[in-house]
């Protein structure tokens, strides 16, 4: 009986409404308060970059698909943009909602919001697969701060020192952020938690001084996984939800144009038709939840045996499945091939891509449309003179887990609800 709907119910994630029986959220009164996230213009996304972020966030190993050598391609030459928009913070009325922007870079490698320390306004990246807050300060040494603007405890006199804490977050490819640890007012679009703890490197590897346009993480994940020692503290989700309407946020992502985060509300004018609500594993302390069946295209279901299981993640930029289903997706895309230094899917950017449904819970699928698939374009191949597309559909690697990133969430208007907890899937407006 468990896959009866899962195989009469599709929903389609741009178009079609999404027709499944569930009980609609409650919505209380409260407060609540929004962050957009804004996709950068004239920007060319870097895949690679992309995929090795994520294997370090989650201490992935490389795949080891036999493929041809990225180098065999000619790359683009990629213009940065000089300038970005600036991030202003903004109160919006006296029952404490606001908007804050989030500022893709990178092509949507990452998304920074403005976050505000002891009265200081930092760029910071929100991220639901971890659960530290950690900031880069004036502890940091000049050398390790590449001209940044950086937090300033002594500037702020609501900053206290967590005595005898520390912090250490160290990634698969010995990237790592390490220090103190302290605590001062945060507020993100306007509502703010007093003695927020946070952690203040002292020291970073080189990944973190190069990615100037960040200066931190939020984390959103669950609390269980914070890293601070000798006691783990709250993340700013945990600490602003028993303030708010309802202990949720909701993520809406939008392709070259402009998205959002919204605290402690679920607005049914942001979707159409009813939610689907998934069961959550929090044991691990990411949002993970059963994608045990797959389909391409139009094509039968098949079972996902390596990871059945996926987390909702939105600091990750990229949807990577389970080796099996990244396999069986490019065999579907005429000219797709493997690259052995990107670790990742390439192919000819004129080949037709499929859609791919992926299970959400025991009963219903949802389809990423095929044009989400095609992340940027990497070169030109140089013995056809083609042009290369890098796909936003990757493999998992050796991890236990599928982690599906911004690639499956701006297809969809998904919540983040600590009853339960739970997600929940619709269809966006």
């Amino acid at each position: 009986m468990q896959f009866i709907l899962f195989l009469v119910v599709f929903f389609s994630l741009s178009f079609n409404a999404i027709s499944m029986p569930v009980a609609p959220l409650n919505h209380l009164q409260g407060r609540s308060f929004k962050v957009e996230r804004v996709r950068r213009n004239n920007y060319v996304a870097h895949g690679p970059a992309a995929l090795r972020k994520a294997y370090r966030k989650f201490g992935i190993d490389a795949t080891t698909l036999d493929g041809v050598d990225v180098s065999d391609f000619q790359p683009f030459e990629t213009k940065h943009t000089t300038s970005m928009k600036t991030a202003k913070e903004a109160v919006v009325n006296s029952e404490q909602t606001g908007a804050v922007d989030a500022t893709s870079v990178d092509g949507d490698v990452e998304f920074v919001s403005p976050v505000n320390i002891g009265g200081q306004t930092l760029d910071m990246n929100f991220d639901s697969g971890s659960a530290d807050m950690w900031v880069l300060s004036s502890k940091l040494p000049k050398s390790l701060r590449n001209s940044r603007t950086v937090y300033e405890p002594s500037k702020s006199s609501t900053f206290e020192e967590l005595d005898n804490s520390t912090f250490e977050i160290k990634y698969g490819d010995s990237s790592y952020a390490t220090g103190g640890v302290g605590k001062d007012d945060v507020s993100i679009g306007g509502v703010k938690v007093a003695g927020q703890s946070f952690g203040l490197p002292t020291d970073i590897s080189q990944t973190f001084v190069d990615d100037t346009k960040s200066n931190g993480l939020v984390g959103l994940g669950f609390s269980s996984i914070n890293t601070i020692t000798p006691k783990s503290q709250n993340t700013f989700f945990d600490n602003v939800a028993p303030s708010l309407g309802e202990p949720v946020f909701t993520v809406r992502l939008l392709s070259n144009g402009v998205g959002e985060y919204e605290f402690g509300t679920v607005d049914p004018n942001k979707y159409r038709g009813v939610m689907v609500n998934v069961s959550v594993d929090s044991s691990n302390g990411f949002w993970q939840f059963d994608s045990a069946k797959y389909a391409v295209g139009g094509g039968p279901l098949h079972q996902i045996t390596k990871t059945p299981s996926a987390i909702a993640d939105t600091g990750t930029s990229l949807m990577m499945v389970s080796p099996e289903v990244a396999e069986a997706y490019y065999k579907q895309v005429d000219g797709a091939i493997y690259a052995n230094n990107a670790n990742g899917y390439i192919f000819p950017c004129t080949s037709s891509l499929p859609s791919l449904s992926v299970a959400i819970g025991p009963g219903y699928s949802v389809t990423i449309p095929g044009s989400f698939m095609n992340w940027s374009e990497v070169g030109t191949n140089t013995t056809t003179g083609e042009t290369v597309c890098y796909g936003g559909l990757q493999s998992s690697g050796s991890s236990s887990m599928a982690i599906y990133g911004d690639v499956f969430l701006k297809a969809l208007f998904v919540v983040f609800d600590q009853r339960g907890p739970s997600l929940g899937f619709a269809a966006p407006v």
